[in-house]
Formats: C-alpha cells, structure tokens, sequence
C-alpha cells in the first residue's frame, strides 16, 4: 500500500492554498498526498494519525518572536497561525519518529522548532553573498549546494548539484540536534537533518519545483523521503 504523505499548506487571507508541483512529486515517487489545514492542540493527533510522513512546505516568513527577535526590516509577511500550526506538527511528528520533510521555510520551522534562529534577511545581514532569491524561472537552477553529511550523500550520491533558489531568509543559529548537511558557496545553509531521527531533513532550496521536469537529484530526495514513509 502506498504511504500516506500529509502536506502543510499556504494560509492566504481566508483561504488555503498550495502548490501543485507539492503533489505531483509525491505522487511521482509514489506516496499519497494530503493537504492538510492548520493543526491545533485538539486536531493535530487526529490529523497524524491519517499520514505515514510530513512535508513542510515553502511560504511566508515566520514570526521573528519565535526566535527571540525583534522584526528586522527587510521582514516580509507573518502569517503566526501558520507558524504555530507548522510547529505543533513538526514537535509531534518528532516524538513519534515520523518521517518529516522540509521544504524552503520548512527547513526554517525545522530549525525554529529545535531552538534555532532565522537570518532575517540574507542580503543586508551576511557580506559577500550569492543571489539566493532568483528572479528566474521556478525550474531554473541557479547555484550549486555541498554535500556535508553522510545522509545526503547516500540521498543524493553526489559531493555537489545544482538547485534553484527563492528565498531571503536562511537558518542561523543551528537548533538543538541538528546538523549542516549541505551549504552554498557562500556558506548559506542549504540543508539540515536531526542527527538521531531516523528521517527528519530539510532543504532550503525547492525541489518540488524540479523533480516533476525530470532532474535527478530532486527526484532522488523525493523518492528517499516517501521510502522511508513506507518503513
């Protein structure tokens, strides 16, 4: 039986949303994708219970209070319901070892849910940086990432790849238990995982993006993931 893969969602004004390219590279490493709203303490047991895995998409910034700072101003949308929502089902699919994928702000809330910090804004906080929100094509790559652990190098059986890049935040302070598994040239932290969960990885760039258009690396991350759902 394919596993079931609950994916967060973008909370516009009245309104959730999300990305088609999400399901579509689901499906296409075979795993079922959910969408699932905006978890509270009263659903959010209910709402794991129905998934095998948890994939934290991409979205607006988070609520710099999380981690302990003030708005900088460069900040771009807060959507705090979301935030708090990403969280809960991050910490709980944490305590039951469920396999966790984070996408773009998804590292983010990875990092934040572990006690991490945000840079707030890449280009007017760190020198001597690559563009990291291209104005190109979302399937376009862009910059190369490094591989750093060993969990990435058997996902992605390379040293180095090519990704795309439509971000101004990055993680900062590295939370509790987490480790750098892939950066930019630059030193920007494109990738991170628990070192004691058996599956909870995060990238910074969007392979949801890439994988349906045939590239291998993304495809291979994708596959990894909904592989592990299936243990």
């Amino acid at each position: 039986m394919k596993p079931m893969i609950g994916l967060t969602m973008y909370d516009f004004d009245k309104k959730l949303d999300i990305n088609n390219a999400y399901l579509t590279s689901i499906e296409q490493a075979g795993g079922i994708p959910i969408c699932i709203p905006n978890a509270t303490e009263e659903n959010v047991d209910a709402l794991l219970n129905v998934i095998d895995g948890l994939v934290l998409i991409g979205g607006a910034d988070i609520d710099p209070l999380l981690f302990n700072e003030e708005p900088h101003r460069h900040i771009g949308s807060v959507v705090r319901k979301r935030d708090d929502s990403d969280l809960l089902l991050m910490n709980e699919a944490y305590k039951r070892k469920m396999p966790v994928l984070g996408i773009c702000r998804g590292q983010q809330i990875m990092n934040v849910a572990f006690g991490g910090t945000i840079i707030q804004d890449i280009p007017s906080q760190v020198e001597n940086t690559i563009l990291h929100k291209q104005p190109s094509k979302r399937g376009e790559l862009a910059h190369t990432v490094e591989v750093k652990t060993s969990k990435f190098k058997e996902i992605f059986k390379e040293d180095s790849f090519r990704v795309n890049t439509f971000h101004h935040q990055s993680v900062g302070k590295l939370g509790e238990g987490l480790l750098v598994s892939a950066i930019a040239k630059d030193g920007i932290i494109e990738g991170i995982e628990h070192e004691s969960h058996p599956y909870c990885v995060a990238v910074q760039w969007h392979p949801e993006e890439l994988a349906p258009n045939g590239d291998v690396y993304a495809q291979r991350l994708f596959n990894s993931f909904v592989e592990a759902c299936n243990k």
